[in-house]
């Protein structure tokens, strides 16, 4: 038995804050000395690189390293909770060694954000905690936002970006700003290089896509750009299989693909392109994949599902062999409100309806009753609410 130095709770502060964090994943010192025996050989000593409060105990009485494998296992709902203890966890929990050892340790948790529009024609953001099941606000987006048509969202490594859109009668704006869940705040980011709305964007190997869309002008942007979280920069690029009203973006086996649906009989009555990183160009596709994609989807794993909302609601799966989608079943009409977007933690799918009511429903465990419904637990929504679900994206920390 390795043998631990003792740590007075009662004359320091942090320890009690600690413990009422955990609440029910208490760190017990059997717990420690467990974490001990089975990290030993795998743990790694704290350098100045790995995180920034190396110089001052983290918790008086063990070492940083311990401290850190005992920080790293509280649930992620007490995060912002312990960046309030002091100085040296807070720089600890924006660290990127902390992710990291969270990560390492399969310990990372995935919440849902939705981006809605209410009653009053107003944006908002909320998250989903699919521990405690509740919906909770985030604080107001800056400036102008909360009445822009046309914005897109997208996630790059553990920060959301909202990009461009415009007013009812206003020209669509360059600008970006994002939010840091980790600090629970929105900052602004470098504005793009075009003013875009109604255009579609995507993540891939840490860069940020900005594809397509409405410009000043009202005409055609056969035009794309990349973003860079590192630099803060935008690199701005052309390309004639890029088509503007872009509706839907699904990033799959490391390319981009991004489909457009035309309102007009006899124009364009469906698209679809595909980028690829390597060749950094855009193609056409025509195959069975794009024909019959027509809604939101979300990816888990090597699983690409989608959301059909013609006639019903109906759970597709691609099968990306012959690129078909097959259907596994569909949704009660009375257990949720369109329109719907989805999103994926893990094996569970999230189908986000109006008012944020949210079915859930595990792909390893899926019931099917007599008629093909799919049989999936709730989540309720907001109270009394018509807040229709634009975008849901998940951050994982």
């Amino acid at each position: 038995m390795i043998s631990r130095p003792r740590v007075d709770v009662e004359n320091w502060p942090s320890m009690s804050v600690l413990a009422m964090a955990v609440e029910n994943d208490c760190i017990s010192a059997l717990y420690i000395e467990e974490i001990v025996q089975t990290n030993v050989e795998s743990s790694q000593s704290v350098t100045s690189k790995d995180a920034e409060c190396e110089a001052t105990s983290l918790i008086p009485g063990l070492p940083n390293d311990l401290a850190l494998q005992c920080l790293a296992r509280v649930p992620r709902r007490h995060h912002l909770s312990l960046r309030c203890v002091c100085k040296e966890w807070r720089n600890m929990i924006a660290s990127e060694y902390y992710y990291s050892l969270r990560k390492r340790l399969k310990l990372t948790e995935g919440w849902i954000y939705a981006f809605s529009r209410d009653y009053f024609e107003c944006l908002h953001w909320h998250v989903l905690d699919p521990v405690t099941r509740l919906w909770k606000e985030l604080p107001s987006m800056p400036g102008d936002c909360l009445r822009r048509y046309g914005v897109t969202c997208s996630v790059v490594e553990r920060e959301l970006y909202v990009m461009g859109g415009g007013g009812k009668f206003h020209v669509p704006s360059p600008e970006v700003y994002k939010y840091d869940p980790v600090k629970n705040e929105w900052t602004e980011a470098a504005a793009m290089e075009t003013a875009r709305c109604y255009f579609v964007s995507g993540a891939l190997n840490g860069r940020l896509y900005a594809v397509g869309g409405m410009g000043v002008t009202s005409s055609a942007l056969t035009s794309w750009e990349v973003f860079n979280p590192e630099t803060n920069e935008w690199f701005f690029r052309e390309d004639p299989n890029v088509v503007s009203d872009l509706g839907e973006s699904l990033v799959m086996d490391g390319k981009i693909y991004v489909r457009h649906v035309s309102a007009c009989p006899g124009y364009m009555g469906s698209y679809a392109a595909v980028f690829d990183p390597v060749e950094s160009s855009w193609a056409a596709v025509d195959n069975d994949m794009m024909k019959k994609w027509c809604g939101p989807t979300a990816v888990t794993g090597n699983d690409v599902y989608m959301l059909d909302q013609s006639f019903g609601i109906k759970l597709m799966v691609l099968d990306k062999e012959s690129g078909e989608w097959g259907r596994i079943g569909r949704f009660s009409p009375h257990s949720i409100r369109l329109p719907c977007r989805l999103a994926a933690i893990e094996k569970n799918l999230y189908v986000v309806g109006r008012g944020l009511k949210t079915l859930v429903l595990n792909t390893e465990k899926t019931g099917i009753v007599s008629g093909g419904m799919l049989v999936a637990s709730t989540i309720n929504g907001l109270p009394d609410s018509e807040d229709v679900v634009l975008s849901c994206h998940v951050i994982e920390l």
